[in-house]
């Protein structure tokens, strides 16, 4: 029986690459305005960086760096259309990342 618990847990550990991508996830949503940021993307299909700064009480150029952490993390995904990026949420790599976490029974 404790084999059995050891292969169940050996299957169930992440790679060091996922680890690493759950953490850099983590760290980026670790920053309030960055969290705020991507709780408004998560009310909407995309909005343009000037749009969250503006939501958000912040500059452009604030919002640029908290973007810059974001889509290092994979959080944001942006497409461009002429000098405006408009941004939408990465939800599938949210879901997978917060998916790691259920229990055996809940993956099932």
């Amino acid at each position: 029986m404790e084999r059995n618990c050891e292969i169940m847990l050996d299957a169930s550990i992440a790679t060091p690459a996922e680890i690493e991508t759950r953490a850099k996830i983590f760290a980026a949503l670790a920053d309030p305005t960055r969290l705020r940021a991507i709780e408004l993307l998560s009310e909407t299909h995309e909005l343009s960086c000037s749009d969250i700064a503006n939501r958000l009480g912040i500059s452009l150029a604030l919002f640029s760096h908290h973007y810059k952490t974001l889509a290092e993390a994979g959080l944001i995904l942006t497409r461009k259309e002429g000098q405006t990026k408009y941004n939408s949420l990465n939800r599938d790599l949210l879901m997978r990342c917060f998916d790691s976490f259920k229990s055996p029974a809940e993956k099932a």
